[in-house]
């Protein structure tokens, strides 16, 4: 069994060197909290969903590589 990691690991890796480390850190839960309301929605809502948080975190892992 593969240890999935979780969102504070998942955020501690995208942490810059510099004080916006906690912009960051919130940034990526607020992305990954999106996910909470899957299952509030019809399925086919899903994937418009998982769609919104990969592009947001690809924002914030592309803005963490410019710092």
């Amino acid at each position: 069994m593969t240890d999935q990691p979780t969102p504070g690991a998942l955020a501690d890796r995208l942490r810059p060197r510099s004080s916006d480390a906690d912009d960051v850190q919130g940034d990526v839960e607020e992305a990954l909290g999106r996910l909470e309301a899957l299952p509030d929605l019809p399925v086919t809502d899903h994937v418009q969903v998982f769609e919104g948080v990969q592009q947001r975190l690809s924002e914030i892992l592309s803005n963490v590589d410019d710092a």
